[in-house]
């Protein structure tokens, strides 16, 4: 799905979250890398948690949530 919005990422403000079960998060920072690459903006400081979020990882979600309304 995210493939098919790269080429319509140059000048947008966007935000990043998501989850990982496995590793560093090391596919967060290569996505931040690949929007840059395709002209976005990120808005925001990316979300990432390490499966379910926990309370600082929702509160950052809330953050994010709050810095793009």
């Amino acid at each position: 799905m995210f493939t098919s919005c790269e080429e319509k990422l140059e000048g947008k403000e966007i935000a990043l979250f998501g989850s990982y079960g496995w590793g560093d998060g090391e596919w967060m920072r290569n996505w931040e890398d690949n929007c840059r690459a395709d002209g976005a903006d990120l808005a925001y400081e990316s979300v990432i948690c390490n499966e379910t979020p926990d309370e600082e990882g929702l509160s950052a979600c809330r953050l994010l949530g709050a810095a793009l309304a």
